[in-house]
């Protein structure tokens, strides 16, 4: 979400996108620890050579300088180091890797470094090549060398224990998985409260459900306390939603399946009936019938014959709770048949009722839903809490295509704590 708080993005990758930084921490974090404790530990060995003129009357620095690099050329050449190969029983080709020579300029040395496994073989290594320079100089007639100060492992640094460089890599791999939940949560970004989903939708929080079963950490019910409690809310959500909706029909759809767009129509239209309200709720789910399936289905063409004026209204519709229902079976085929005739019978049904509910499928692209979401006065959007905002954005883009305004949205699984939150380009509590 652009212009979010950096902090509060971060918490919520934290709070919500932890499965993803485990699976990028724990990997990284294993095959680092593992790499580390399979490498073998070397040691280096430091000696230092002094080069100086031959005599005072080749006193120059510039030769002093030339000695320096014609000896850290020398030194690492394959004559010597197949001499000193021969002398330390060391091969060639691990000399060649482990043997360093480095020239200070200002204080006119060498220093020889040799890294190997053992510690012994380092020291002699390195005792053997400044030897070697002891040697060049003693044939060269511009310059002599000296050892200045014996071989000597060098003190390793902070990153060369095992452990520090094990607790390195996990707090690597910690960073990385941290950068990979977060640029989740900011690029691909989901409805966690009821801000970010009217945000999304475009509408005002009507109110929210809770879960009504969780089965993690333990299998829960939710009482029927906290679920008529927050029905009773959306009810009191929607009735003020209505002074500024056009009167008519009203669609009750779910940005994707499974968001809960059915349960959220009947509970919504039992609380309007202990209000005293009428209400006539719809099963215009014509591709699965959701409803229906629920309730079980007493006549399986209720819709149809509702449509055909086969049989009147008033007979179709079955009571549930008191609230009149018209059921339906899946549908294919009759487009034509809904888009016809449905103006009508909705028109029936708002004669009859004060509330007419319209239970629908997600909308798609030239689907059967969006002929039933034609006809509708408003609409209220049912976002299930966690869904991806570019979902819930299609669904809103699509409403406006079809000229039907957002009336609001219902945030389901989720607490009115969640509904009643602002979203993260909001400013408000949770900064």
């Amino acid at each position: 979400m652009t212009g979010a708080p950096f902090l509060r993005v971060l918490g919520r990758a934290l709070r919500f996108r932890w499965a993803v930084l485990l699976a990028v921490l724990v990997p990284a974090a294993v095959v680092g620890i593992l790499a580390v404790e399979q490498r073998t530990d070397r040691t280096t060995a430091v000696a230092v050579v002094g080069v100086a003129p031959e005599s005072a009357d080749v006193l120059s620095t510039d030769a002093v300088q030339l000695a320096l690099g014609r000896y850290s050329v020398a030194l690492t050449s394959p004559e010597v180091l197949t001499q000193v190969a021969a002398e330390t029983g060391i091969a060639l080709d691990v000399l060649d890797a482990a043997v360093e020579v480095s020239a200070s300029q200002e204080a006119g040395n060498l220093s020889v470094r040799a890294t190997l496994p053992s510690t012994d073989d380092a020291l002699l290594v390195a005792r053997a090549v400044a030897e070697q320079t002891v040697t060049l100089g003693q044939e060269d007639p511009l310059a002599d060398a000296s050892v200045l100060a014996g071989a000597r492992t060098e003190a390793p640094g902070l990153l060369s224990g095992t452990r520090s460089l094990q607790a390195l890599l996990v707090l690597a791999a910690l960073v990385a998985g941290l950068v990979v939940a977060y640029a989740l949560e900011a690029v691909r970004p989901r409805a966690r409260t009821g801000g970010d989903a009217a945000d999304a939708a475009g509408g005002p929080v009507l109110g929210s459900l809770p879960a009504f079963t969780s089965t993690w950490p333990r299998r829960a019910v939710a009482p029927d306390s906290e679920i008529l409690a927050s029905a009773r809310s959306l009810r009191s959500g929607f009735l003020a939603s209505g002074a500024g909706s056009p009167a008519g029909p009203v669609l009750v759809v779910g940005v994707e399946r499974g968001a809960g767009a059915s349960t959220v129509a009947f509970l919504l239209a039992r609380t309007l009936v202990d209000r005293g309200e009428s209400t006539l709720v719809l099963d215009l789910d014509l591709e699965h019938a959701g409803l229906s399936a629920t309730m079980g289905t007493p006549s399986r063409f209720a819709l149809h014959d509702a449509l055909t004026e086969s049989t009147p209204l008033a007979e179709a519709v079955h009571s549930e709770g008191g609230v009149a229902v018209l059921t339906t079976e899946p549908m294919s085929g009759f487009d034509d048949l809904v888009d016809h005739r449905l103006p009508d019978l909705l028109k029936r049904g708002a004669d009859r009722y004060e509330v007419v509910l319209c239970d629908s499928g997600p909308l798609g692209a030239g689907e059967l839903s969006e002929v039933v979401a034609a006809h509708a006065a408003s609409a209220v959007v049912v976002v299930r809490a966690g869904t991806s905002t570019a979902t819930i954005e299609r669904t809103a883009a699509r409403l406006r295509r079809l000229g039907v305004p957002v009336r609001g949205v219902v945030l389901n699984h989720a607490t009115r704590a969640q509904a009643e939150a602002p979203g993260l380009r909001e400013t408000g509590r949770g900064d």
